[in-house]
C-alpha cells in the first residue's frame, strides 16, 4: 500500500504527539498547550509542502507545453530549412547529372569507336 507524503507527515505527527504525551512530565495542561501548538506547526507544514506538490506540478506542465511549442517551431524551422537546402541545391544536382550523362555519353561513343575497325 503506498502512503502518500502527506498522510506520512499527519501519522508521524500523532506518533510523535502520543510519544510526547506519555513521557513528558508536564501537567495536562501544559501538554494540551504543547500538543496543539505541535499539531498547528504540524499542520502548516502539511499545507507548505503540499502547496510545493501544487507549484511543482504547475512548474512541471508549464515546462512540458513550452517543450512541445519548442519542439514543434524547430522541427517547422527544419523542414523550411531542408526546403530552402533543396531548393538552393537543386540547379548543382542538375549540372552534376547533365555532366555525369555527358561523361556517360563520352564513354559509350569512345567504346563504339573502338569496336569499328579504324581506315588508313
Amino acid at each position: 500500500m503506498k502512503i502518500g507524503l502527506a498522510s506520512g507527515i499527519v501519522f508521524g505527527a500523532i506518533v510523535g504527539g502520543a510519544y510526547g504525551l506519555l513521557k513528558t512530565p508536564r501537567t495536562g495542561e501544559q501538554n494540551r498547550e504543547a500538543m496543539k501548538s505541535y499539531l498547528d506547526d504540524t499542520t502548516v507544514l502539511v499545507q507548505d509542502v503540499t502547496d510545493k506538490v501544487k507549484d511543482l506540478k504547475g512548474a512541471i506542465s508549464e515546462l512540458t507545453n513550452e517543450g512541445k511549442t519548442l519542439a514543434t517551431d524547430f522541427a517547422k524551422d527544419m523542414n523550411e530549412t531542408v526546403q530552402e537546402f533543396s531548393y538552393e541545391v537543386e540547379p548543382r544536382m542538375r549540372r552534376i547529372q547533365d555532366q555525369a550523362n555527358k561523361l556517360n555519353s563520352d564513354v559509350q561513343d569512345m567504346t563504339e569507336s573502338m569496336k569499328t575497325p579504324t581506315e588508313n
